[in-house]
């Protein structure tokens, strides 16, 4: 009597071999490593992912604030570079969440021609990977 391509013995034993499960549980280990490695670099994508994304909604928050003040104001008249007095700025009050980012912002005036200033807002962070930063860059009218 032939079962699933097997001779069995007269008891009606049949089954597998030793040799054959350790084959299959090898195959099963190897593909549950292969989904934990897609895992954890999922994980690492996803934040890096969000810490850009938080670098680029505080550089946009600063822009938009600089965009809408008047021509003439002060702030565009004078070249300097201004640290944000919030530094170092935590956008979550989750204490297991220690990314904090500095924000800055450059304003260079008549550049890049006479009655025109230009703003540079530059967001930086400290990842595993070293430091990131973002910089949105604008011109406004300064007259």
């Amino acid at each position: 009597m032939r079962i699933h391509g097997r001779v069995s013995d007269s008891k009606g034993a049949s089954g597998f071999t030793l040799i054959e499960v350790m084959i299959a549980m090898a195959i099963l280990g190897v593909g549950l490593l292969s989904i934990a490695v897609a895992q954890l670099t999922a994980m690492k994508v996803s934040a890096k992912s969000k810490n850009l994304q938080q670098a680029m909604f505080l550089a946009r928050e600063q822009m938009d604030d600089l965009e809408a003040l008047p021509p003439g104001a002060p702030i565009l008249l004078n070249a300097a570079t201004t640290d944000d007095p919030a530094n170092p700025i935590a956008l979550t009050n989750d204490v297991g969440d220690a990314m904090r980012f500095s924000r800055s912002v450059t304003v260079t005036p008549n550049a890049p021609s006479v009655g025109l200033a230009q703003i540079v807002v530059t967001v930086t962070w400290d990842s595993a990977q070293g430091f990131r930063q973002v910089q949105l860059n604008s011109v406004k009218r300064t007259n």
